[in-house]
């Protein structure tokens, strides 16, 4: 199951907008819904790994629809370096 498959006839609808914007104006609104779903999340006791895995599943599906499995997986393999590296070093934050 995936954004792409919706269970039980439900199916994810894009939200409102008044235009379709810049490339950044569309990233800074993405960026701020995420965010808002986070929170929403974490508020309703949804561990933070949960939401982390969620959130990284449906990236790599939106990446395999439209650059392939090639390309994603070059992305995620230098990505997995970074995360080695500490690029992405936060401290443990418990739920």
């Amino acid at each position: 199951m995936n954004a792409f498959s919706p269970p039980n006839g439900f199916a994810a609808a894009p939200a409102p907008t008044s235009a379709p914007g810049s490339d950044e104006a569309i990233r800074t609104r993405l960026f701020d819904q995420f965010n808002a779903f986070w929170v929403n999340a974490s508020r309703e006791g949804v561990p933070y790994d949960m939401i982390g895995t969620m959130s990284v599943t449906a990236a790599v599906y939106g990446l395999l629809a439209k650059h392939g499995v090639g390309t994603t997986a070059e992305f995620l393999e230098g990505m997995a370096n970074d995360v080695r590296t500490g690029m992405f070093a936060v401290p443990p934050r418990p739920n």
